[in-house]
């Protein structure tokens, strides 16, 4: 048995979690709409029971809702991100400028 405990940097678990729930609600999106993609066409088509029972219909409601919170997560992420966000991005175009200027000469 660790009988040490670990001290918990609240912003880095914090950071794992928002990260974690991002993925999961961008894949069950993407689920979501692959269900959706499948489904049959046609009139009628939106009472059929399809996976879980639901309808077409059903899917439909449940693809924008969880979009909506894949939109909010993911704004919750860059604002909690801005930061480390911001210095990839001046690290990329730092990198990209050089390899320019050596391309010139």
């Amino acid at each position: 048995m660790l009988k040490t405990k670990r001290k918990i940097n609240i912003k880095v678990y914090g950071r794992a979690v928002i990260a974690i729930i991002m993925l999961a609600v961008w894949i069950l999106v993407g689920l979501s709409g692959l269900i959706l993609w499948l489904a049959p066409e046609g009139p009628r088509s939106g009472r059929v029971p399809l996976l879980f029972d639901l309808t077409k219909s059903d899917w439909k409601e449940v693809h924008l809702w969880l979009a909506v919170i894949t939109i909010a997560v993911t704004i919750i992420h860059v604002i909690v991100d801005w930061k480390t966000l911001r210095a990839v991005i001046r690290y990329m175009a730092s990198i990209h400028r050089e390899s320019i200027a050596d391309f010139a000469k």
